[in-house]
């Protein structure tokens, strides 16, 4: 999995958490996904273990606001540093 492919799997799953109407099941399976990606090919070299405590963590963001809120701050702050390793 590449930066880049693992960046833009983790901006779906914020992008989903951010709708109005948040589908938790439709959540869970990105992340699901995105994690059995990870474990199948080798992970990016800048993947640092907060991303996979991230993707296991979706019902705990689903049951605790303040949890996902600020999982949330530090997933975007990931992504912008990530954006400066990706280009």
């Amino acid at each position: 999995m590449t930066l880049n492919e693992l960046r833009s799997a983790l901006k779906a799953i914020l992008e989903a958490e951010r709708a109005t109407d948040v589908d938790w099941d439709k959540v869970e399976k990105l992340c699901k996904a995105t994690l059995a990606r990870l474990n199948a090919q080798s992970a990016p070299d800048y993947t640092d273990e907060f991303v996979r405590v991230f993707l296991e963590d979706a019902r705990l963001r689903q049951d605790d606001a303040d949890y996902a809120r600020i999982q949330h701050e530090r997933l975007r702050n990931w992504l912008e540093g990530s954006e400066i390793i990706a280009r």
